[in-house]
């Protein structure tokens, strides 16, 4: 075997920089030159002063904006401040973020965002930044990034796990750890202390989804558990561009941290997919066939047993693919299942407990519809859980909450010769863009679609059509809209109705920021640095959007008359 000479090594070396350096540069000339068509055609872009950049594309313009916010504020602040600053008038703009992300596609309009759910070839498809900003989360292909042709069937499957009637017949499993969670508050009321509710709270989410996605108590609001606490512990160590940044590769503690909570995860995981394998052959009722893990279960058998009917089916065996398929999907419904809902929460009770007049009426709802004695809660609802369904208010209460602090945001693919029409008329072509990313928050609170968008009005959702408070078609979307939208809305939905049947009428919550503003003085930069559009619950990015340092709080236990 001839051995390579240094001089042919080199040689090597030099072809492959130059490959590499090759690539780098046709990848930076696509960027800018995208932008520089876009902006020659009209289109939404912003120009070279003060924005665009030969050097730097959009990522000065973009840090400007950042700077404007509190230190650790939601990115997705800054995207709408530019929409509203800039393009107000058209609902959609481009920004050059090569190399960090490439070039995306701001939508903060309903009107082009329902073009982009209306139109097949583009509604299905997620960007390809999405498996990589997934991956620590869920491990693997999952549900969010999923090709049509393979998302379509498990969609399928996953719906029965979301039915009504299935909902329904979860509610008496979140009673029992929406007790636990009302312990936890009431040793924080004894004890008069300074909480952080967010904390608290997605310690409870991710016990209620435990039983949804295994049917398994996970014991996380008392104790140590390995799915729950390495699933919290891999959100907090996650970051918006952290897989999009090729500079973030380098942070070597953040990938050991990820590599390690993965480990665990998949082998609590793997472990309740061998004893849930064993006891499915034994489950003759159908008790818990429509657990997440058991519709998972029930595809892979189905599957083996078409393709191969004689040989039966190995009840001690899964396939290694399909273990790894499986074990990402579980991650993934733990992961979504648990974390807005645990933001949702926090700025539910916040909005009420800022609010007298919406607190009074959703007290007066609970007295009617479940009797004046909130201790006899627990044992009605467990009996009757469709009174969940009778809380109008409720229900208004929680809609407008999702739409003054939406969890998260959507993105998709953008499509050759798929052109999206702005709010002023102008054709924008979709191709070559990293993504098409639609800003719920500022879509949901944009003056031009909302009348008195920042204030809390539940009544915008009981009212008739022709009030002018009446909501704007499509621009409401925090469980998106479209084929691809949340499968477990209606999941959520009831999760929030139930946990604010236990707690409105037993607790008094008031946040603490001030005291916490003032043990930590070092994070104030600047006079108003601590608050976002005059909010200092304003939304962080850890996972979904959550509010800023964990919802410091104080709760009491309320004196009923």
């Amino acid at each position: 075997m001839e051995i390579p000479t240094t001089g042919s090594v080199s040689l090597l070396f030099i072809l492959l920089a130059v490959a590499v350096f090759g690539l780098v540069v046709g990848k930076f000339y696509i960027a800018r030159k995208s932008i520089w068509e876009r902006q020659k055609k009209g289109l939404p872009a912003k120009p070279v002063a003060p924005g665009h950049s030969f050097l730097f594309g959009h990522l000065l313009f973009f840090k400007k904006a950042l700077d404007k916010l509190p230190p650790n504020a939601h990115y997705q602040n800054a995207l709408g401040d530019i929409a509203r600053e800039y393009f107000q008038h058209e609902g959609c703009y481009y920004i050059d973020m090569w190399p960090v992300s490439g070039v995306l596609f701001i939508v903060v309009s309903p009107h082009v965002a329902n073009q982009i759910h209306a139109n097949p070839n583009m509604s299905m498809q997620r960007p390809p930044l999405l498996p990589r900003f997934f991956q620590p989360i869920a491990g693997g292909p999952n549900m969010f990034d999923m090709r049509e042709h393979e998302w379509r069937p498990w969609r399928a499957k996953f719906n029965k796990a979301f039915s009504a009637e299935h909902v329904l017949s979860l509610v008496p499993d979140m009673i029992d750890e929406t007790l636990v969670y009302s312990e936890t508050l009431q040793k924080h009321s004894k004890e008069d202390e300074l909480f952080y509710l967010d904390l608290t709270t997605l310690r409870f989410t991710i016990d209620v989804i435990g039983k949804t996605i295994l049917n398994a108590h996970l014991g996380a609001q008392r104790g140590y558990n390995a799915l729950a606490d390495c699933m919290l512990s891999q959100i907090r160590w996650h970051q918006a561009n952290a897989e999009t940044n090729p500079f973030e590769y380098f942070n070597l503690v953040r990938r050991a941290v990820h590599w390690w909570n993965g480990r665990q995860m998949d082998q609590y995981i793997d472990n309740e997919l061998s004893k849930r394998l064993s006891e499915s052959q034994a489950d003759h009722e159908g008790k818990r066939q429509k657990a997440i893990i058991d519709l998972i279960l029930q595809g892979y058998i189905a599957e083996s047993q078409s393709s191969n009917p004689k040989s039966g089916f190995p009840v001690d065996k899964l396939d290694p693919s399909f273990r790894a398929f499986a074990t990402s999907q579980i991650r993934l419904f733990v992961f979504a299942g648990h974390d807005s809902l645990s933001s949702t929460i926090c700025y539910i009770l916040h909005l009420l407990y800022t609010s007298p007049r919406a607190l009074s009426r959703i007290r007066h709802e609970h007295d009617q519809v479940f009797g004046t004695d909130p201790s006899a809660l627990a044992s009605l609802l467990k009996a009757k859980p469709h009174l969940v369904n009778n809380l109008p208010y409720t229900t208004a209460v929680v809609k407008e909450a999702l739409r003054l602090f939406p969890p998260g945001g959507c993105s998709r693919a953008g499509q050759p010769n798929v052109p999206l029409t702005s709010d002023s008329g102008k054709e924008c072509p979709s191709a070559n863009v990293a993504a098409v990313f639609t800003i719920h928050s500022e879509m949901q609170r944009s003056p031009v679609y909302w009348i008195r968008p920042d204030e809390f009005l539940p009544d915008r959702w009981l009212v008739k059509p022709e009030h002018e408070l009446y909501p704007v078609k499509g621009a409401y979307r925090p469980f998106e809209i479209g084929p691809r939208n949340c499968v477990a809305q209606a999941l959520a939905m009831t999760e929030l109705k139930v946990v604010l049947a236990c707690l409105v009428r037993r607790f008094d919550f008031s946040p603490a920021y001030e005291e916490f503003d003032s043990r930590n003085p070092s994070k104030l930069n600047r006079a108003d640095g601590r608050t976002y559009r005059g909010e200092r619950a304003y939304q962080i990015e850890e996972g979904a959007a959550h509010p800023a340092d964990h919802y410091p709080c104080r709760v009491r236990i309320r004196k009923l008359v």
